[in-house]
């Protein structure tokens, strides 16, 4: 990852305090500690990082300008994060594929890398079958929140705010 600066740093602070107030209720019957892929879609990304935090699952993360403050926050939240685009760069993928194997979680945007939002891309499907694991949706309910005008029109909780994560197989 590229030195962020100082201001930055301090906002990426303030966003990992504000997604450890969150109180999260996730709803899990699958054994997280199996290889397998978290797909959930980019307006939902502030919600999964917090929810899966410390427990060493591989982020894919995006390249761009955003994607540094994301993989920032999701380093320090105990994320491993490898940077890529499923549409760009192969090697990205193939070590996704090789963490998978190895018997890693890995997550990744079901709507890809530029969307449109709440359009499944086919490289959740594909990465999960290529390393013979499963793949499970990530369906967030929200308390507290508001919405971005943005491309994902991402949610973002309120601090102190209640969310429920459950999983499905995709």
């Amino acid at each position: 990852m590229a030195e962020l600066s100082l201001k930055r740093r301090f906002f990426c602070k303030i966003i990992e305090l504000w997604m450890r107030s969150l109180r999260i209720s996730v709803k899990i019957s699958e054994n997280l500690n199996a290889a397998g892929v978290l797909a959930l879609w980019h307006r939902d990304l502030f919600a999964g990082a917090a929810a899966f935090r410390k427990r060493g699952i591989a982020a894919f993360i995006s390249p761009s300008a955003d994607g540094e403050l994301l993989a920032k926050i999701s380093a320090d939240l105990g994320y491993r994060v490898v940077r890529g685009s499923s549409s760009r760069e192969s090697l990205s993928i193939r070590e996704m594929l090789r963490l998978l194997q190895s018997g890693k979680v890995c997550a990744m945007a079901l709507d890809g890398p530029r969307g449109p939002a709440g359009e499944e891309k086919p490289g959740t499907r594909w990465l999960a079958k290529r390393a013979q694991v499963p793949a499970w949706k990530v369906s967030v309910q929200y308390g507290a929140h508001f919405t971005l005008h943005s491309w994902d029109a991402a949610k973002i909780p309120l601090p102190l705010s209640k969310l429920t994560i459950s999983l499905s197989y995709l």
